[in-house]
């Protein structure tokens, strides 16, 4: 190729710029998660009472108590209401007329009203739903970490 003085710049400029450019984005492309996480419950909220058609876990102090009884201890309810906010969840598209699903209620600390929690059966996994935005995945092995 034969190019003037000025043609040679012009090449090596765009050459810094492209690796300038690569440097630049290349660690956003490679660390960015391919799949989105999420928690059921935001960390930042205190929850004071999770409420199901088959039991409810209350707050009783600073431990939980389950009415009827879960035959868990008060650490296994603790972990039990921890992984609601803690344990992170692969988000999914909603089911918008969801057929069946169990709902929760949610009361937290600040809230009057109670955060409503769908779970949908979906063949041998779930999906937990708390709007209309996006779900999040449940498979049937995580599904005892969140209800006993």
């Amino acid at each position: 190729m034969r190019l003037s003085k000025k043609g040679w710049n012009n090449v090596l400029i765009f050459g810094v710029l492209t690796i300038i450019f690569l440097f630049n984005f290349s660690h956003k492309l490679l660390l960015e998660p391919k799949v989105k996480q999420r928690t059921i419950i935001d960390n930042q909220v205190m929850i004071v009472e999770i409420k199901t058609p088959d039991f409810s876990i209350k707050r009783n102090g600073r431990s939980w108590v389950s009415q009827p009884d879960l035959g868990l201890s008060e650490h296994q309810l603790t972990l039990l209401v921890q992984n609601w906010q803690n344990l992170p969840l692969q988000t999914q598209e909603p089911i918008i007329q969801p057929k069946n699903p169990f709902i929760m209620q949610v009361y937290t600390a600040n809230q009057d009203q109670p955060i409503i929690v769908k779970l949908i059966q979906q063949g041998e996994n779930y999906l937990l739903q708390t709007d209309e935005k996006m779900s999040l995945f449940l498979s049937a092995q995580q599904l005892p970490l969140f209800f006993g």
